[in-house]
């Protein structure tokens, strides 16, 4: 295993006693320092994926290496250099913010004034301050999650593994959450691998990713690579009436045939930047009298990319 790999996994697979087969022989690496991501819908895989690197389910077949640490035989090490935060927040309700975070210091073996060290760091990298001393109920969905992440940091684990981060949160609260975990990244050097089903998060958020299917990993690579593998930008032009046979013709003449898409109310055109060559395009369409109503620029997304791999649209399964 590269000294730069966090995460090594290998020929993973995960059959149940009920037949289900959630994870067909898996193969990814981790490397230090990354924001590593799984994208697939509920099933797919990931959850089962993340538990078997978190040492709480059983191998199958296959292995996985944390930090050349074997996650079979070598568990309690693992444990000992991860983190790992559940899509559900498992707060004790009868306790302080700050009592829980001492509480998780505690069950790492810390003493002393360790403990009152690593809950002050705690407070301060999840910026938990100003609730140190409220009852864990009170606080909001977005709050909570910051406070699961904090108990999962008490121990400054080298790999943080977050299984759906931002489900059920709003978008100002996933947006504040992504923020925090960059800080992590870029200011704590934490190796993150987090699953998600959100398109927005795993381009937004992750260095590189794991499109997820029934339990196969089917494209993997940075989201920009695995978008460009769709091919060029579309301008959509919407019409106030249908195109005639001939401006067709002068559109695909001009612009080539596999780049012109023609239906009744818009038309679509191919091109390499959009936004960059929308103000030309647009004029020489108006030099071939189409009355155009209005614009907007396509540019491939993830969804694109889950539906070229699997032929399924990722937000409607999601």
């Amino acid at each position: 295993m590269s000294e730069n790999n966090i995460v090594v996994v290998k020929d993973l697979e995960k059959k149940y006693k009920s037949g289900t087969h959630a994870v067909k022989g898996i193969n990814f690496e981790v490397k230090k320092g990354e924001i590593f991501g799984m994208l697939g819908p509920n099933g797919a895989g990931k959850t089962t994926t993340l538990q078997m690197m978190g040492t709480l389910l059983n191998i199958t077949n296959g292995k996985i290496k944390i930090l050349e640490y074997d996650v079979e035989s070598d568990s309690s090490n693992v444990r000992e250099n991860i983190g790992f935060a559940l899509q559900e927040a498992g707060l004790d309700s009868l306790s302080t913010v700050k009592e829980l975070i001492a509480f998780h210091v505690k069950l790492f073996g810390f003493r002393g004034v360790e403990i009152d060290r690593r809950v002050e760091q705690s407070l301060s990298l999840l910026d938990l301050h100003q609730y140190s001393d409220q009852m864990i109920p009170e606080l909001s969905g977005g709050t909570q999650r910051r406070l699961d992440l904090a108990v999962s940091l008490v121990h400054d684990p080298k790999l943080l593994i977050l299984d759906e981060p931002t489900t059920g949160l709003d978008p100002a609260h996933r947006s504040d959450l992504w923020t925090l975990l960059k800080k992590l990244k870029t200011e704590k050097g934490i190796t993150i691998v987090l699953s998600t089903h959100y398109m927005e998060e795993a381009d937004v958020l992750c260095d590189r990713l794991a499109i997820i299917d029934s339990g196969e990993i089917v494209a993997m690579d940075t989201p920009q690579k695995l978008k460009k593998t769709i091919g060029k930008d579309r301008i959509e032009f919407k019409l106030f009436e249908s195109l005639s046979e001939e401006q067709i013709i002068a559109l695909k003449d001009e612009f080539g045939e596999e780049n012109i898409s023609a239906n009744d109310s818009f038309f679509t055109v191919r091109v390499d930047d959009g936004e960059e060559t929308l103000l030309d395009t647009l004029k020489i369409i108006i030099q071939m009298e189409i009355k155009v109503k209005g614009t907007k620029v396509l540019r491939p997304s993830l969804d694109d990319v889950y539906l070229k791999y699997t032929g399924k649209r990722l937000e409607e399964l999601s």
